[in-house]
């Protein structure tokens, strides 16, 4: 009897610890994606901070188009944050369920099975929303010819 109990607990465990492993991987992302997030709020209280000079350059429109940029980063970031801790909390939750139907009589797969499901879908929605905020963050950084110039004049001198 003993015997048996210690060898479905084994088994549970190692059914358990692939879904762990995903929530490793989510954990990761959570850490870039929040990363990212704290340099374009620092970028964005730059903004706001700035003395005389940054006036002047808040009113142009290359700042505009700069804060608005930063907006959208800034959503996109928030909205992958929560997209990734949802799938982590349904991820934990699939991991309750498979130990718990290891211990109860009625047959959990379904609900196993869709939690996993939903928090693919989930995990989807935060990779996607990290898609774009870097698409964003790229597309506002443009280096043209005219910067590339002035960097070589100041490093001839």
């Amino acid at each position: 009897m003993d015997l048996t109990i210690a060898e479905s607990a084994v088994k549970l465990i190692q059914l358990a610890l692939a879904p762990v492993f995903l929530l490793v991987g989510i954990g990761t992302m959570v850490n870039v994606v929040t990363g990212r997030l704290a340099r374009v709020i620092d970028r964005a209280r730059s903004f706001e901070e700035g003395g005389e000079c940054a006036q002047t350059f808040k009113d142009s429109a290359q700042a505009k188009i700069e804060i608005r940029s930063l907006r959208r980063r800034m959503r996109f970031a928030n909205w992958a944050i929560t997209f990734l801790i949802a799938a982590a909390v349904t991820i934990c939750i699939d991991v309750i369920l498979l130990l718990v139907n290891g211990l109860v009589a009625p047959s959990l797969d379904v609900a196993i099975l869709s939690t996993f499901i939903l928090a693919l879908i989930l995990m989807t929605g935060g990779l996607l929303s990290f898609f774009f905020e870097v698409s964003v963050a790229t597309a506002t950084l443009k280096i043209g010819p005219e910067i590339l110039t002035r960097k070589e004049k100041v490093n001839d001198e």
